[in-house]
């Protein structure tokens, strides 16, 4: 494998990875703020076709499909958040209902409004300019970060962000501490049922650019459920890093990285069968689920084990 087809491969990983990465960044504020959020891949779904819609409507302006998709995923979201917030519904059957509904909704607004079945394509999409960036554009190997998405590069810095308001802000302060106790929280003067809002929304709004980012910029046209499981994915990455921003980003290229790695195979007509080559970030995520399993329980039974010492000690 030379270095052309090295840089290429992971800036297809970069691609890949960053509706992935806008998912998971969403889904680990919902779990820091304790909401079991599994809903991403309605969110992104409705925000996919959102996006073609309105760069339809406005005559081929990419930025508007970007607007509206993150306007649009975040009030769909906001029926997940009055679900979960105001109802105390079951997390996880709101999820799935919001998933459900999302697949539903946007079979029938694209037969509504479109007057077609399976995908649609808007008439004209001014395509967004990858940014170049001048010196490392001609480094071998190190070129696969520039040439990318203008969304992308937000991603990363939206991980950084996110990372400092979590973790060096009283806002991130007060959503972990609602996702240890709501009732300590609320001591503490925090209002739990407004930070669940914001962090539902946010995720909303995240996993809506998600969607818009693989329906006009990836692919320029929406497909019915052409999210294809990677809100899943986006709740397997978070999950096994820790719902930490960086963590989880670098879980992201990983799975980005299985998925880049797959395509190659099927170009360079290797001997194994599509069907395998398309399973491999799907077996990434059960193995992810799996170590992640243990770290926690190995985690726990730790505490426990101390615990039971300071027990004798005393």
């Amino acid at each position: 494998m030379n270095i052309a087809v090295i840089s290429d491969t992971l800036a297809s990983t970069i691609r890949i990875a960053t509706p992935l990465m806008l998912m998971a960044l969403g889904g680990l504020l919902c779990d820091r703020a304790g909401v079991f959020n599994i809903a991403m891949e309605g969110f992104a779904l409705v925000g996919a076709f959102a996006a073609v819609a309105c760069v339809q409507f406005s005559g081929g302006s990419v930025w508007v499909g970007l607007l509206g998709a993150l306007v649009i995923g975040a009030l769909y979201s906001a029926i997940f958040g009055l679900f979960v917030t105001k109802f105390k519904a079951n997390n996880i059957i709101a999820s799935i209902a919001m998933n459900t509904l999302g697949a539903g909704l946007t079979s029938y607004l694209l037969r509504a409004m479109f007057d077609v079945q399976g995908a649609y394509a808007p008439e004209n999409i001014n395509k967004l300019e990858m940014i170049e960036i001048p010196v490392i554009r001609d480094i071998p190997v190190l070129n696969c970060i520039s040439g990318q998405s203008i969304v992308t590069y937000f991603t990363v810095v939206l991980m950084i962000v996110l990372y400092v308001m979590l973790f060096k802000t009283k806002t991130g302060l007060g959503i972990c501490a609602v996702g240890e106790s709501d009732v300590a929280a609320r001591t503490a003067g925090i209002k739990p049922e407004l930070v669940k809002w914001k962090v539902v929304l946010l995720s909303g709004a995240l996993s809506g650019l998600a969607g818009a980012y693989l329906s006009i910029i990836s692919v320029s046209q929406f497909s019915e459920n052409m999210i294809q499981g990677r809100g899943f994915t986006a709740f397997t990455i978070y999950v096994f890093g820790a719902s930490h921003p960086i963590f989880a980003s670098l879980v992201s290229l990983l799975f980005g990285f299985a998925e880049a790695i797959g395509i190659r195979i099927e170009l360079m007509g290797m001997a194994i069968p599509p069907s395998i080559i398309s399973m491999f970030p799907y077996i990434l995520a059960i193995v992810a689920l799996a170590i992640s399993s243990y770290m926690r329980k190995r985690k726990v039974q730790g505490v426990i084990k101390v615990k039971k010492k300071k027990e004798k000690l005393a």
